[in-house]
């Protein structure tokens, strides 16, 4: 990881982890409730990102994450008014030379590497949501609300968000995926 990538990815986790503090209401700041907050968007954001970032290397693509700072302001104005615009930035991809496979390929390849992120918050969410109603611990049910949330958010079909490409490529799998994350945000929201 080179080092303006790493910088990138600690502001947006940092900022993006005191944005949801304030979207959940938290009244009273402090270490504890900081780094909770900064375990569980580690959890839930950065494996988002990192699962964009390495189904792109697997198709041997350049791919690193890159800091948006208006989503970065964005995400920490809106936050407070529990709307939270939660776009710090997002993986860039770019191509190693020419690509040699067909136009169908290379449409295949850009679904994949946009709904990955989005399968990585639902599969986690849903775990940590089972977990969380075997255990009734506190931390579970935030990780699971985080990435459920997360998820259903990057599905909203407008541009720079991941479902404008999900949906764009293939409407049917954007569908269902939509239906699985409110789906799982409803069984969340009745716990």
């Amino acid at each position: 990881m080179e080092r303006i990538e790493l910088k990138d990815i600690l502001i947006s986790w940092l900022a993006l982890s005191v944005a949801f503090m304030f979207f959940k209401g938290v009244k009273i700041f402090s270490v504890s409730s900081l780094l909770m907050y900064l375990f569980v968007v580690a959890v839930s954001f950065l494996s988002h990102e990192f699962g964009h970032r390495q189904v792109a290397r697997k198709y041997g693509l350049q791919a690193n994450y890159e800091m948006w700072t208006p989503g970065v302001i964005l995400a920490l104005v809106s936050s407070p008014f529990h709307f939270l615009f939660a776009a710090p930035g997002a993986v860039v991809i770019r191509q190693k030379g020419s690509f040699s496979g067909s136009r169908e390929k290379l449409r295949n390849i850009s679904l994949k590497i946009s709904i990955a992120g989005v399968i990585v918050n639902i599969v986690l969410g849903l775990f940590l949501l089972i977990a969380y109603s075997f255990t009734g611990i506190g931390i579970l049910y935030l990780a699971a609300y985080i990435n459920i949330w997360l998820a259903i958010f990057n599905l909203i079909p407008f541009p720079p968000l991941d479902g404008s490409k999900v949906f764009h490529y293939n409407r049917k799998m954007w569908f269902l995926i939509f239906l699985v994350g409110v789906g799982l945000f409803g069984v969340l929201m009745f716990l």
